[in-house]
């Protein structure tokens, strides 16, 4: 499994192209969305030169949520809304896995706990999402390596460790599966210990 990637919404676009139009992949989103999703549903339609569909999840129903995805199966779609998902909405999902399958790219946007509930109630459809996780950086870019380093020091002040003793814990499966754990193992370049 590859790391998470901090990556702005052009390189994401790249890789869904390298990927073919039946790739999967999770883009964690911003903590403070505001225009974020817009901004970034027209980079990505730029750079795949096609409409990205939003699906909202939010009170959806199963059957809903599977005729969004296939009334136009070949058209990448952004799945939102799944960050208020339940465990046992999140199972649901898993196993009714094949209901998702279409031509078309599925991009999953997701909070770090929305990551976190991904990984821990949903690991089939975190297997066909492999190691395409993306972190996008605030305003819809990369975040700088600044930035990146600011969060990281806030993340170690304010639990008292530091990132190597996260690693660690990780790495022995003694880290707590938190959002903000999920977040510094992404902002470490250590995903592949979510």
């Amino acid at each position: 499994m590859t790391d998470f990637i901090t990556e702005p919404a052009f390189e994401i676009g790249r890789r869904l192209e390298i990927r073919g139009s039946s790739a999967w992949l999770v883009v964690l989103r911003p903590a403070e969305d505001g225009d974020t999703l817009a901004n970034f549903v027209a980079d990505l339609s730029a750079v795949l030169d096609q409409a990205v569909r939003v699906v909202r999840i939010s009170g959806s129903s199963f059957e809903k949520l599977r005729r969004d995805l296939r009334e136009s199966a070949g058209d990448p779609v952004l799945v939102t809304d799944l960050d208020g998902a339940d465990a046992e909405q999140w199972r649901a999902l898993d196993v009714n896995r094949s209901a998702w399958l279409r031509e078309g790219a599925v991009v999953l946007w997701l909070s770090a706990a929305g990551v976190t509930n991904l990984c821990t109630y949903a690991p089939n459809i975190r297997s066909i999402v492999g190691g395409s996780i993306f972190h996008l950086g605030t305003g819809g870019g990369a975040m700088t390596a600044a930035e990146r380093d600011q969060r990281i020091a806030d993340l170690e002040s304010h639990f008292e460790i530091t990132s190597a003793k996260v690693i660690n814990l990780a790495e022995s499966g003694g880290l707590p599966a938190e959002p903000h754990f999920v977040e510094w193992l992404v902002l470490l370049g250590r995903g592949d210990l979510v």
